[in-house]
């Protein structure tokens, strides 16, 4: 069964602002119908299950967990990284 939270519930969960989640809707980041319903013209109640797949939450178990960089955290690869004694940028202060 689906469930459903408010946007004093959803801030609360994901740790946004009540207004970053309202600005979500007004940029059209969160759609009505998919992410949220409004069952009233002043009521709205997200989707659980979408906002969580929107944050990148809803992997199976037994699939890799996913860096905040969209790459597998086991198969990274660490050979574009400059070694120690290359300079981590090109302007010279």
């Amino acid at each position: 069964m689906e469930e459903y939270l408010t946007v004093r519930e959803l801030s609360d969960k994901i740790k946004f602002s009540k207004q970053s989640i309202y600005n979500f809707i007004h940029k059209g980041t969160f759609i009505l119908g998919k992410h949220y319903l409004k069952p009233t013209p002043k009521k709205i109640l997200f989707k659980w299950s979408k906002i969580r797949k929107w944050m990148g939450d809803d992997l199976d178990p037994d699939e890799d967990r996913v860096s905040t960089l969209g790459e597998s955290t086991e198969s990274y690869d660490h050979s574009n990284n400059p070694s120690p004694s290359e300079p981590l940028s090109l302007i010279d202060i």
